[in-house]
């Protein structure tokens, strides 16, 4: 006889044990796909990979164990009891089926299963059932073979009998420390935000992240959430000249070479600015607010995009255009879960060619998995709320949830004068998100208030004087003749807008080197796919890397925009913008009088081939090598 918390902890550990054997079968049969990694490397991804198969099992084991373990005598009756045994057996058996599957594709796509089952339709469903019994047949016998000895195993776990329950509180605080106990198992841990795809890809190394995750953990967390989404729309050919793209390699088509040169290193710093629309910054709204000062200066002294837009209305998705060049998909989970595909990262890039890199933001460090996002880039160092000092007098320095931008400028600056060289700094500042803190006497402009436009004019004002004394500090340094700043958003501000669908992306970018780049107002289409390749062009390293933008400093008239509006995707060219629902049309606004209604066509014909390219690449793992 054993004590019911006994008996859970064998069902457990028999469920991690088979977690375990996928794990291992991964390893021995695409070796070769793990050869870079140390012994020490595979047996630290075994360990760590532990944390995310507890968590996929106890999400999907949780209901019925805290049924098994409610401290009553009537839930301990056998037949109760073997009831909710032979209920966790057939969710082990679909979550063997699921490790199997995922071993196999596997060997397809170089990397684990993610959404892909949420996309067959009933015919898929029909080609898979045929393979099973063809191609695929022994593996379904293995599977067979496998269930009946789990079950042989199971049914004696099952037939264990059960200690008497004890009666009393002490029971009931049993059970609450095992509800606990579940929770933490099944959010990964003690952390701020639960373990998910993102954290498995933190190292910055796709073999050993790969031999992390579990194909049930990275599909249940796929970003689909069962949407039937179709992305097909032409074939690969077609597609690619709807974007009149030329690629130089066929099996990578959004694959550049860029082969660096002699001259000095430059350095960089990039800056994305929370909710700083268009409108706000006078050099570019011409509105006339008085909050943007210094930003004006630099716009004045540097290059200015007057028709810049950001990819999407959430943070994530800028992050993952400037560090990726990767555009923010309907169906497709985001950098923040952790990208289905192998991609090429801003930071790794920089690293290989000798550059330190840095990554600070205002907010706490786990906040949106921006830690994981910083290494899965390649960014050697990372910083977040946590680790800057307050400097200025603020009424109250825990108002700020989002992190104060003076701080973490200083903070970065410090950073960087402390750096080897050359250096990439990426930095996020957040004070500008609501609710909107008090500000230091004088830096308040209109009547405080925590969320209304008055109080974010204010933290904009803040803003700027602490990009002011950023420049003014980084001036004294002697490398900062050699250094470049951009300057833009991560998306337009969501509150206080009754623009139009343009006007809900539009964001300022203002690059600033005056010793190397001659001031310029630029008035082609871009966005925030295109500060990827325009970073590596600036920096002139030396890559192979993929992304869908192109260089800044290669814009013409056939320039567009690719957006995201939550379930809509939308297209922006000089002449027009283009709302669609992957279905059909909802939208369609000329800028210009007596445009015809052929260019729309064309138009319709560019966003559904990005889309397309963009999500059969990355579901294939053709983006990158």
């Amino acid at each position: 006889m054993i004590s019911i918390t006994k008996k859970t902890v064998i069902y457990i550990i028999t469920a991690l044990f088979l977690f375990f054997l996928a794990r291992l079968s991964l390893l021995i049969l695409y070796n070769s796909q793990f050869a870079s990694l140390s012994w020490n490397e595979k047996i630290f991804a075994f360990v760590e990979g532990m944390r995310f198969d507890l968590s996929s099992i106890v999400v999907f084991f949780s209901i019925p164990i805290l049924l098994m373990n409610f401290p009553l005598k009537i839930f301990k009756n056998k037949y109760y009891q073997g009831i909710l045994s032979w209920l966790l057996f057939g969710i082990l058996i679909v979550g063997i089926g699921f490790l199997m599957g995922d071993v196999v594709y596997f060997d397809f796509v170089k990397r684990h299963i993610a959404y892909e089952l949420f996309l067959m339709g009933g015919d898929d469903a029909g080609v898979i059932g045929e393979m099973l019994f063809g191609v695929f047949l022994p593996h379904l016998i293995l599977f067979c073979i496998i269930v009946g000895v789990l079950f042989l195993v199971w049914k004696r776990i099952t037939n264990i009998p059960l200690k008497p329950i004890r009666f009393g509180l002490v029971p009931f605080l049993h059970y609450f420390v095992m509800f606990l106990l579940l929770v933490i198992a099944a959010r990964g841990g003690l952390g701020y935000k639960p373990v998910t795809i993102i954290d498995a890809f933190a190292s910055g190394n796709t073999e050993y992240s790969n031999l992390v995750l579990n194909g049930v953990f990275s599909m249940s967390h796929s970003s689909l959430r069962g949407k039937n989404v179709n992305h097909h729309f032409f074939d690969e050919l077609e597609a690619l000249e709807h974007l009149n793209h030329t690629p130089e390699n066929k099996t990578y088509p959004f694959q550049k070479k860029a082969s660096g040169s002699q001259h000095k290193q430059y350095n960089l710093v990039f800056v994305l600015i929370e909710s700083l629309s268009f409108k706000y910054v006078d050099s570019f709204g011409k509105a006339g607010y008085g909050v943007t000062p210094n930003l004006d200066r630099l716009a004045k002294l540097g290059l200015q995009f007057e028709n810049f837009f950001a990819v999407g209305q959430r943070s994530v998705e800028g992050i993952q255009a400037t560090l990726t060049g990767i555009p923010s998909i309907i169906g497709l989970p985001t950098i923040g879960i952790g990208l289905p595909a192998n991609y090429s990262k801003l930071g790794q890039i920089a690293k290989d060619n000798g550059y330190s890199t840095i990554f600070v933001q205002s907010l706490k460090r786990r906040s949106f998995r921006v830690d994981a996002i910083a290494g899965s880039t390649g960014f050697q160092e990372y910083y977040g709320m946590e680790d800057m000092p307050i400097l200025l007098d603020y009424p109250d320095p825990k108002e700020a949830k989002y992190g104060w931008d003076y701080e973490t400028y200083m903070f970065s600056a410090e950073k960087m004068e402390k750096a080897t060289k050359p250096f990439l700094t990426y930095i996020i500042t957040s004070t500008t998100h609501t609710p909107y803190p008090r500000l230091p006497e004088g830096l308040e402009k209109y009547p405080h208030s925590t969320n209304d436009e008055k109080g974010f004019l204010n933290t904009i004002n803040y803003t700027d004087w602490s990009i002011g004394k950023f420049i003014k500090r980084l001036e004294k340094q002697p490398w900062f003749e050699n250094t470049i700043f951009i300057f833009t958003a991560d998306h337009a501000l969501a509150h206080y807008q009754g623009g139009t669908f343009m006007e809900r992306f539009r964001i300022p970018l203002i690059i600033y080197a005056p010793k190397i780049l001659k001031p310029q107002k630029n008035p082609y289409v871009c966005s925030q796919l295109d500060v990827f390749t325009t970073i590596i062009e600036l920096l002139n390293l030396n890559s192979k890397f993929s992304s869908f933008g192109r260089s800044l400093f290669d814009l013409d008239d056939q320039s567009f925009a690719l957006v995201r509006e939550g379930s809509v995707m939308g297209i922006i060219t000089e002449k027009g913008f283009l709302r669609h629902s992957l279905q059909n049309r909802l939208e369609i606004a000329p800028f210009q009088k007596n445009i015809p209604s052929v260019y729309f066509d064309s138009m319709e014909k560019k966003l559904l081939a990005a889309d397309q390219l963009t999500f059969e690449l990355l579901k294939s793992n053709r983006w990158a090598e």
